[in-house]
């Protein structure tokens, strides 16, 4: 079976490859995610920020068999659960952690995890659910052992739909979307913003255009208002743009020495943007990186973060 990293809101898990996300809500604060594969649920996830030094685990997990149990409720199915299961083996897992761990048993099975973090103060659930007869065993084991609950680095990395992108922690999500033939990821510092695309399938997106006509016409908008230089590779086939540039402004036709000083004081807004078609996952996509700095180096990280096939 082969596996992948799926990250989200700081947290990294290695998964079955053929897992993806079917459910998702909160931000990186408090959140709720569940990774299915082509037949049933497979994996839950929820986090929320913890303001008690030591808070009451067993209490937490209480009110989150609560939910579990209404649900069984309606199927009129017994539920057996279990706390304190041997189920990691990593000691290294419990170093900076309180931990207790569980399993139980109803129309299907699952084994999962309640730990709250020292480090980043978060409270994590983790469950993974199998058939009755599954031996879950070897993916708890896998999964739990390597989780991460919190960024390690500079970098957070962000999954969906077989798009894997790492982003500078200093960036917050905003409101994305995630549709069929579009994904977007927008990112926030201050004023500071860097977003994430993806369309596909690019061969119907470009059945009538180019990608430079194609970009120049659907970002018309977005590049209003900027001069900016083009520059065009090619990389195993595939087209490759760099666009980097800055705002206009009203003093750029007057010939005074004074604008130069008021350039100084109110620095312009740099943009770069990273833009390419990958022919053989048959997806575009764009990275846009806008900072009075750094936007370019930003959209590079990112762009490179990416693997596209």
């Amino acid at each position: 079976m082969d596996w992948m990293t799926f990250g989200w809101a700081g947290i990294r898990l290695e998964i079955p490859a053929n897992w993806e996300l079917s459910g998702l809500s909160g931000d990186d604060k408090e959140g709720y995610l569940r990774l299915d594969d082509e037949d049933m649920p497979r994996l839950e996830l929820k986090w929320a920020k913890s303001k008690r030094k030591k808070p009451d685990l067993h209490k937490v997990l209480d009110e989150y068999f609560k939910l579990v149990r209404k649900n069984y409720k309606r199927k009129d199915t017994k539920l057996n659960i279990q706390r304190d299961v041997n189920l990691i083996r990593d000691e290294q897992f419990f170093e900076g952690r309180s931990v207790v761990t569980f399993s139980w048993k109803g129309d299907i099975r699952a084994n999962g995890a309640i730990f709250h973090c020292e480090t980043c103060k978060r409270i994590t659930i983790v469950q993974i659910m199998g058939r009755l007869k599954e031996n879950l065993r070897a993916f708890t084991t896998r999964i739990l052992s390597a989780i991460e609950d919190h960024p390690i680095g500079q970098n957070i990395l962000w999954s969906a739909y077989q798009l894997n992108v790492e982003v500078p922690r200093r960036y917050r999500l905003e409101k994305y979307r995630l549709l069929s033939g579009y994904l977007l990821f927008p990112f926030v510092d201050g004023s500071r913003k860097v977003s994430v695309e993806r369309y596909g399938p690019a061969d119907v997106t470009l059945a009538n255009s180019d990608l430079e006509s194609w970009f120049r016409a659907k970002y018309a908008k977005a590049i209003r208002g900027y001069g900016f230089q083009m520059t065009l590779t090619t990389d195993d086939g595939d087209e490759r743009f760099a666009l980097m540039g800055e705002e206009t402004r009203f003093t750029d036709h007057i010939p005074f020495t004074p604008v130069l000083a008021i350039d100084k004081v109110l620095r312009r807004k740099t943009f770069a943007i990273r833009l390419w078609r990958c022919h053989k996952s048959n997806r575009i996509y764009v990275v846009q990186s806008i900072a009075k700095r750094d936007a370019v180096k930003t959209a590079e990280i990112v762009a490179k973060s990416i693997r596209c096939h």
